[in-house]
């Protein structure tokens, strides 16, 4: 079994209440995006670099430096997705607005198609449970809907 470490964003615009999402290749789902970890790169960095290189859009991380002001930005949680192989991928996710949300989207050859969805939409779409889970707590936990 193998264990990977990975980092991933719940992007939500502020203005519209709109979550960026990604259609995975091989999941054929909605998700957000995220990836590996790379060799001396932060959790934080890791988030930031995936959404960029797979939508095109900045972005800046939400949550509190803890304990300290110069410590990293604690995650809002740490999933365990387990594949069919017996592997294990630990994805850090953190909540995150983003820095230029009018940009275009780019799509990364790592995904089928991109978009901002509302909280309704997400009723119609092919995704995991999780997706709507964190939507609805990171609107209400940080955007007080």
């Amino acid at each position: 079994m193998a264990r990977h470490f990975c980092a991933s964003a719940f992007v939500i615009n502020p203005k519209n209440k709109k979550i960026l999402l990604v259609k995975h290749h091989l999941f054929d789902k909605w998700v957000q995006p995220g990836g590996h970890i790379e060799d001396n790169e932060t959790p934080e960095e890791t988030a930031m670099r995936e959404v960029f290189e797979e939508t095109g859009i900045r972005i800046k991380l939400l949550g509190d430096h803890f304990p300290r002001e110069d410590d990293l930005i604690r995650p809002l949680g740490i999933q365990c997705n387990r594949k069919d192989n017996g592997d294990k991928h630990f994805d850090i996710i953190y909540a995150a607005v983003p820095n230029n949300g009018d940009a275009e989207l780019v799509v990364s050859g790592e995904s089928t198609g991109i978009g901002w969805f509302s909280r309704k939409e997400l009723e119609n779409l092919s995704i995991f449970p999780d997706v709507k889970i964190t939507m609805d707590y990171i609107l209400k936990n940080y955007f007080g809907n």
